[in-house]
């Protein structure tokens, strides 16, 4: 159906040549970044509008790389976009008053509804001419801007186009040193995989020496921390790559995390800990399972490591608005003021310590964060102080069958 007349052709005549421009820049489901976000907000604060967004033209869907409201889902279908209707104007498009665009629109008033009285978008030009998306404002009520203001908007989408094109070949530029970075990693997982190994066949041929029982504990444990360690180097460098692609399908929670939760035990056991999982979710979360689960074995592994011997960690997931809710709550020893401005960024060092001896990176969080804003969804931590437990929550769209 869409938001436009059936007989209107929303489609490009160079459409696939597009396409293949749109794809260079390896923008679509890409996280928020705050260069984009900055452009953004200073559309909307020259036409003190209610909102204003950048977004880029796929196949059959609208990406949405920024948003300032925060109230709109990453990606619409095309049809229901007035970017696609932008991407096929020469110049800025404006509608002044959305309630008199009945020559594009089937229903003007839906749109009206739903809070866009005004609309303005700049498409965003790439160097050889094609239009790959745009910038846009909104607002409930109508607005005159002048041309000044037009012209302006125009600009920041040229911006946006620097920024990409920046981007871009900054990309390229470390892509060499990513790569060999990786092969490094590779190379180091294998030896560390045989020297755990054999510490766990020391550890077997020696069960009544005690001291070296020990001490193949701690190669274990060790050997353990350094391959996260570089797992997580290896999401990371992919991740700020643009490499990372996610297999979005639907996913049943329940088997998801009760899959996870048959490993995770064993972990949670050396230290008393016991796990209670309540799932009032039926219907399925759309995601990739692999970078699912290691969400949730991020949060799990970091609700035992920062708790206490012999606490409780609850795992709760239920619908909430449409959405999935994951909450990870600990009886550990909680998250001051400043540690909550701190959370989810690189390298962060928190007030908690591990009660178990266990080793920290400062990227798991942060890794996290990335991954679950690739599934369009949104985490975050609540914690009422020191020593007062901590509850992560994640929020995932459900899969549409």
């Amino acid at each position: 159906m869409g938001i436009y007349h059936q007989w209107l052709n929303i489609i490009p005549l160079n459409e696939q040549d597009r396409l293949r421009k749109l794809y260079k820049y390896d923008i679509l489901n890409t996280p928020p970044e705050d260069a984009f976000d900055k452009i953004a907000k200073l559309a909307m604060e020259l036409f003190e509008a209610a909102g204003a967004f950048i977004s880029f033209v796929d196949k059959e869907t609208v990406f949405l790389k920024s948003d300032t409201t925060g109230h709109f889902e990453r990606f619409t279908d095309r049809a229901d976009s007035l970017c696609s209707w932008a991407i096929l104007q020469d110049s800025a498009m404006v509608i002044n008053d959305i309630e008199k665009a009945s020559e594009i629109l089937e229903d003007p008033m839906g749109l009206k509804v739903l809070g866009v009285g005004f609309y303005a978008a700049a498409p965003l030009l790439t160097p050889d001419g094609y239009k790959i998306g745009a910038l846009c404002v909104s607002h409930p009520e109508p607005k005159y801007p002048s041309d000044k203001q037009i012209e302006m908007l125009q600009s920041l989408a040229s911006i946006v186009m620097d920024e990409l094109k920046f981007r871009l070949a900054t990309r390229n530029a470390v892509r060499v040193q990513t790569d060999l970075m990786n092969v490094a990693v590779h190379d180091l997982k294998n030896p560390l995989t045989s020297i755990k190994l054999y510490a766990q066949l020391i550890q077997r041929e020696a069960k009544e020496n005690k001291s070296t029982q020990a001490m193949t504990e701690r190669i274990i444990k060790s050997s353990d921390f350094i391959l996260s360690s570089l797992n997580d180097l290896l999401n990371l460098s992919q991740i700020e790559d643009g490499e990372m692609k996610l297999k979005i399908e639907p996913c049943t929670i329940d088997l998801l995390l009760k899959d996870l939760l048959s490993d995770f035990e064993i972990i949670a056991n050396q230290k008393k800990q016991r796990v209670i999982f309540e799932n009032t979710i039926h219907r399925p979360v759309a995601g990739d399972k692999v970078r699912l689960r290691e969400i949730f074995e991020n949060l799990l592994s970091n609700a035992s490591k920062y708790a206490y011997a012999d606490t409780t960690i609850n795992l709760i997931a239920k619908e909430v608005d449409d959405r999935a809710l994951i909450e990870i709550r600990d009886q550990g020893q909680g998250l001051s003021e400043q540690d909550m401005k701190k959370l989810f960024k690189k390298f962060a060092r928190l007030s908690s310590v591990p009660t178990g001896k266990e080793g920290s990176n400062g990227l798991g969080l942060s890794i996290v964060k990335t991954l679950v804003e690739l599934h369009s969804g949104k985490i975050w931590a609540e914690s009422e102080g020191k020593e007062k437990g901590a509850s992560f929550f994640i929020a995932l769209p459900l899969a549409v069958l």
